[in-house]
């Protein structure tokens, strides 16, 4: 039912998603999409709210605004079944809203990484053992006495961890604790009964994907993960529109409370499979894209928003726990980003960075983060040259009809049988529920090797195809005006999917191209091209060069990092202090790109074909 006017201002927006139900009080004229953000409701508004990507259909019961000309031509005849774009309808009544469960999670698939990858650690969150005598000569004070048994002079004392200490003072005067430092600080202090491991996050925020590792410190084994989709998808698709919606005071509040709300969701989720208790958690380590990280922290990333888009900062920030009052964790523990590097190109880049090299890579080498915000990194002897591409969120599974976090249910590969046709490869070995983003390369990938698009993207009519045995296992549909092939119940790919995915590799294959002039190299110089991305290790090289998304005149070794950055993380983690000072010289070698003065926008357009 449609209204103009309501002689109420104030209206009850009520959301149904599975079987969850959330209410909300809002003004009369406020938009359905601004209604449901507000209620922490995932939508995919992969435009910003414009109304361009006709994403955000509802169903709805209850009192809107006339539907816009944008309504019309997206939605036509299914209007009248109630079907609304929450970016355009306006709520003028109370009104009900039937939303799919988009915000995918699960646990993820990167948690097979131990102590052993990373060789010596050394944290900088220490609990370690200590008996006191307060009979000991010589000190003036116990925190005294502390550091000399320690053999720590500049050993400094949080107030609370000095009253945890003399709480455990016993009756004749010995105190047995476990103490708990980060670097130079001690900030807690157990009873010697209580020896349980201490504890760590990192935590990789993705323009399109969160994911998240739990590691015990002192074995350095990662003991859980979880990977979720971001919320912030309802703000838009790219870090352009997140940009666009923190320009406004309450756009970026909102932005940063959905996703400390997901952040913390994801600790609780990895702290009860781990049965870990949150005080013994006592750092966490973020990384992003600069815009990720600008927002993380509540600072208005309004200066990307014109040229010359400088962030406010690139250093890492550090803060204490108790400031974000969400996080499930020990109060006085440790919350920092990871410097980035300039412009796009953010904290997640130089976790990256630092992890390949760790890996003595074959130089030179060329490392690929396959993200909504492509950030490509090109290592010399004496040099490394970065930049960051629009990928958009294709590679993530994001803008992709049946895309998905890489969680249990996510076609990871699909396989070509001559007998049995399509055979699609699944986490956790149950129904398809989607494609994760290296399932959706595989999928595009094989169908490009059967004949079945087109060097343009463009799915075949299949009256075109003359193999009948390859059509009688595949089925092409024509659904809504849009051609889609089907790979499982529930699950296909669309010709939409296929533009996607062509704007995303367009944007990386020009990237890598004005990179590799820049630093006056050709292609086939290279002697490694890594690629990392949150779908996890199921990448497949031979996929990635089937699609055309490196240089063909390339020759030598593809390597699949995983989540290289998340790894980067951890390593930077568990390597604690003097990991970050190695950080500062890996940084003095960068050059940054700028892609668009350097001819892209032409270059892209001419890789957008699969030749």
């Amino acid at each position: 039912m449609y209204m103009d006017m309501d002689r109420y201002n104030v209206c009850v927006v009520t959301c149904k998603q599975g079987a969850t139900t959330k209410e909300v009080h809002v003004e009369r004229g406020t938009s359905l999409l601004r209604a449901l953000r507000s209620m922490g409701i995932v939508l995919d508004a992969g435009c910003g709210g414009l109304g361009k990507c006709g994403r955000c259909k509802v169903m709805t019961d209850g009192i809107l605004g006339r539907p816009s000309q944008i309504e019309m031509k997206h939605l036509g005849e299914e209007l009248d079944e109630g079907w609304r774009l929450a970016c355009q309808a306006t709520v003028e009544g109370d009104v009900d809203v039937y939303v799919d469960i988009l915000d995918v999670g699960g646990k993820a698939r990167f948690v097979d990484v131990n102590g052993d990858a990373f060789g010596q650690i050394s944290p900088s969150v220490v609990k370690e053992k200590i008996d006191i005598d307060l009979d000991d000569k010589g000190a003036t004070s116990l925190r005294d006495l502390i550091c000399s048994i320690l053999g720590k002079p500049h050993l400094s004392f949080r107030p609370e961890a000095l009253a945890d200490i003399s709480a455990l003072l016993s009756d004749i005067g010995t105190i047995c604790a476990y103490l708990v430092t980060i670097d130079d600080q001690c900030i807690a202090a157990f009873p010697e009964n209580y020896d349980k491991s201490a504890y760590g996050f990192v935590c990789d925020l993705g323009t399109t994907t969160l994911s998240m590792a739990l590691v015990d410190l002192s074995s350095g084994k990662v003991v859980s993960g979880y990977t979720k989709t971001n919320p912030q998808k309802s703000y838009g698709a790219d870090v352009i529109s997140r940009i666009s919606a923190a320009l406004l005071s309450e756009g970026l509040h909102e932005m940063r409370s959905v996703l400390l709300e997901s952040i913390s969701e994801m600790m609780r989720h990895c702290l009860k499979e781990a049965k870990v208790n949150k005080k013994d958690v006592f750092e966490l380590l973020v990384l992003g894209n600069t815009v990720m990280e600008h927002i993380f922290w509540g600072i208005s990333p309004k200066s990307f928003a014109r040229s010359p888009y400088l962030p406010v900062f690139t250093d890492g920030l550090t803060s204490e726990a108790s400031n974000f009052p969400g996080l499930l964790m020990h109060p006085l523990g440790r919350v920092r980003t990871v410097p980035a590097i300039a412009r796009f190109v953010g904290g997640d880049m130089t976790a990256l960075l630092f992890e390949l090299m760790s890996l003595n890579p074959k130089l030179p080498s060329l490392v690929i983060d396959l993200g909504t915000n492509g950030e490509i990194g090109l290592v010399l002897n004496d040099a490394i040259f970065v930049t960051s591409a629009a990928a958009g969120p294709a590679f993530e599974g994001g803008a992709i009809s049946c895309g998905m976090p890489a969680t249990d249910g996510a076609i990871y590969a699909l396989h070509w049988d001559e007998k049995y046709g399509l055979k699609p490869m699944v986490l956790g070995n149950t129904k398809p529920k989607g494609m994760c983003g290296s399932g959706i390369i595989s999928t595009l990938a094989l169908f490009i090797r059967l004949g079945l698009i087109e060097e343009s993207g463009r799915i075949k009519d299949p009256e075109s195809i003359k193999d009948e045995t390859l059509l009688s296992k595949i089925k092409i549909e024509d659904e809504k005006n849009e051609r889609k092939i089907i790979i499982a119940e529930d699950v296909a790919l669309t010709q939409w999917d296929i533009r996607q995915l062509q704007l995303a590799k367009g944007a990386i294959y020009a990237a890598v191209e004005i990179l590799t002039e820049e630093a006056g190299l050709n292609a086939d110089a290279l002697n490694a091209i890594y690629l990392a991305g949150s779908f996890g290790s199921c990448l497949n090289p031979k996929d990635v060069m089937d699609i055309r998304l490196l240089p063909k005149a390339f020759k030598g070794e593809v390597v699949a990092l995983g989540n290289g950055a998340l790894k980067g993380g951890l390593r930077l983690l568990l390597k604690g202090r003097k990991a970050f000072e190695d950080v500062d010289p890996m940084l003095s070698k960068v050059r940054y790109v700028d892609i668009e003065e350097r001819g892209f926008s032409q270059r892209f357009l001419a890789s957008l074909f699969f030749r």
